[in-house]
């Protein structure tokens, strides 16, 4: 049985999301809001946008970083019966039109992880791109896969399952989530399948990305990664020779 349902972590992010929401609403899917520790005034207001389109509303208490909203989100869904969990971001960067494919594909390949290719327009800031650059030249020697899609794309369509055992080995929970969990699925032998999808960068829009500090908090996640890649990928193998 495929039950997917859309889960958004947010944070301070209720001016982005409140026209945003309504593209998430039109799709007619189930939602899970993960409020990931918003201030008094940005959760009543979350509270109220949530409500008004009929979206579950979760509050955790204290900011934990991205990973920790998503591993909230990922045990919620799970426990609601939900089998896969599509991850798209608050800030309105993702085309909400693209979650019909999505959930397309992610049903006819209910055991893959579904990972957005950006394709992006001038909005794109440049240090951005370069950065992603970087960060899927270490996710290819990570995974000594060079084929390997953007590791940093906020839109993609998890397996419950497997996603929700693996969140409980994750390290780095804030901006370097994305990557870690791309990786570590990988390892565990779960099939990753591109999909392409437009990422925009609204003008006067805000983000949660602080340079000096999350460019370090990454470089220590690869640092992390490329040590234990060696059992990472020896786990890969054998689970591969496992389902031969």
């Amino acid at each position: 049985m495929f039950r997917p349902v859309i889960i958004i972590p947010c944070y301070n992010h209720v001016n982005a999301f409140a026209p945003f929401a309504i593209k998430i609403s039109q799709v007619g899917f189930p939602v899970i809001v993960v409020d990931d520790g918003g201030t008094p005034s940005q959760s009543r207001k979350l509270k109220k946008i949530c409500a008004a389109h009929g979206f579950n509303y979760v509050h955790n208490p204290k900011n934990g970083g991205k990973g920790r909203a998503m591993k909230i989100g990922f045990n919620v869904a799970r426990d609601m019966g939900f089998t896969h969990g599509l991850q798209i971001d608050a800030d309105g960067q993702h085309n909400a039109a693209d979650i019909v494919r999505f959930f397309a594909l992610a049903e006819k390949n209910p055991n893959a992880l579904i990972v957005g290719n950006p394709v992006y327009d001038d909005s794109a800031p440049r240090a951005r791109r370069i950065g992603r650059k970087v960060t899927d030249f270490w996710v290819a020697i990570e995974t000594l896969n060079r084929h390997m899609p953007d590791a940093m794309c906020g839109m993609r369509v998890y397996p419950l399952e497997d996603t929700c055992v693996e969140m409980e080995h994750l390290r780095f929970y804030r901006m370097g989530f994305d990557i870690e969990i791309l990786v570590k699925l990988y390892w565990r032998g779960i099939k990753i399948i591109p999909q392409s999808t437009r990422v925009i960068y609204p003008i006067g829009g805000t983000s949660n990305f602080r340079m000096l500090r999350d460019n370090l908090y990454i470089f220590l996640l690869h640092t992390y990664l490329c040590a234990i890649m060696p059992i990472g990928i020896f786990k890969r193998i054998i689970r591969h020779g496992k389902r031969n």
